[in-house]
């Protein structure tokens, strides 16, 4: 595989890892940057095509095998931390080339009569995103909607945090949650199951039909009432202690666990 040697920070062939440290910027070029040889061999295998690979020069040997017409750049550990600005351990970040969004109904038209939905609503952080996206894998979730306020599936930290769930999950960013959100129940026969706090059925006692969506709100708000009141069923995770809320990833881990393992041979 052919390396090219870069000794120049302002080379203009790694302006692609500069601009992306930003978010927005990430989203307007339609690339992403995975970090550490875990993720670059996971965005290689998966189906998103790779656009380049960074590495620093003491680690080009854990690259392995790459087609002969990939670009792989190669430099120093002190350049690529100048390039990132804060000090990079894991020596390799590969940038990728974001797919053109499917449409709804390509992702839940060929899906089996048994499936189920997570629908972020509004999840801002980063972090939370990435361990729900991690953890909707784990439970094989069919797909994932997120509403346009959610963070971006993309970056580098929920990339980073999912261990690269985002390159394997069917994801839907929806630019119209509420109409995509009624078309899960009126094209696709899904029960929509709002997540909340009071007002609803106990988790442990929440049976499932073969279709479900199960919807997760904003870390600080939870759900929006109008989308809260339009789902067919509401459902609660029981608190003790006085404690007031879970996380939006840790409840979403449980409600995934609960409605994919414990619920799934019951029927509604």
């Amino acid at each position: 595989m052919p390396l090219i040697p870069i000794h120049d920070v302002d080379d203009e062939r790694l302006a692609v890892y500069r601009d992306l440290l930003s978010a927005k910027a990430s989203r307007r070029c339609g690339l992403f940057v995975a970090e550490g040889r875990l993720l670059v061999d996971r965005l290689v295998a998966s189906s998103f095509p790779t656009h380049s690979i960074l590495v620093d020069e003491c680690r080009v040997s854990l690259l392995g095998e790459q087609p002969a017409d990939r670009l792989i750049y190669v430099t120093s550990a002190k350049l690529i931390e100048e390039i990132l600005g804060y000090n990079f351990h894991r020596g390799i970040l590969a940038c990728g080339h974001r797919r053109q969004q499917p449409a709804l109904s390509d992702i839940l038209q060929p899906l089996p009569s048994r499936a189920t939905i997570l629908a972020c609503v509004g999840i801002q952080d980063p972090t939370n995103l990435g361990s729900m996206l991690r953890s909707a894998a784990a439970f094989g979730i069919d797909a994932v909607i997120l509403g346009h306020q959610c963070s971006d599936p993309f970056s580098r930290r929920v990339l980073r945090v999912s261990m690269g769930a985002t390159l394997k999950l069917p994801l839907i960013e929806s630019d119209d949650l509420a109409t995509d959100l009624n078309r899960l129940r009126n094209d696709f026969q899904f029960e929509r199951i709002a997540t909340v706090l009071e007002d609803a059925e106990v988790l442990e006692q929440a049976r499932r039909p073969d279709r479900i969506a199960i919807l997760i709100g904003n870390e600080a708000h939870g759900l929006p009432g109008q989308i809260a009141a339009s789902c067919e069923r509401r459902v609660t995770i029981p608190m003790q202690l006085g404690t007031d809320s879970l996380n939006a990833a840790v409840a979403s881990g449980i409600m995934l666990h609960h409605f994919t393992r414990v619920a799934s041979s019951t029927r509604s």
